[in-house]
């Protein structure tokens, strides 16, 4: 079981957006997908908070991501986020994006 809890807030405008995304609901190819970026991302091993300094109209990020065994959150900003963190920022934005509509 995974299940993924993803706020984005900030940017020009301040707008905010979230969404839960049951992975295990999804199509095989987009759960292995979604599986892989947390993984590439060693998600459960960052500390609570990547953040570096506040930076105007940037995004700011919270997810939580539950599995069978552990739970974690994560809380940062489009500047603090490595190139993995990153893409699996872009992914659960693209998805809670198409979860509004």
């Amino acid at each position: 079981m995974m299940r993924i809890f993803f706020e984005r807030t900030g940017g020009f405008a301040g707008m905010r957006f979230a969404a839960t995304i049951e992975v295990d609901k999804l199509p095989e190819a987009d759960a292995h997908t979604l599986r892989n970026l947390v993984d590439e991302a060693d998600f459960f091993d960052l500390p609570e908070k990547v953040l570096k300094y506040a930076v105007p109209d940037e995004f700011l990020y919270t997810i939580t991501i539950e599995t069978d065994k552990k739970r974690h959150t994560l809380h940062t900003s489009d500047s603090a986020a490595t190139d993995d963190l990153r893409a699996l920022l872009d992914e659960l934005s693209r998805r809670a994006r198409a979860q509004r509509r």
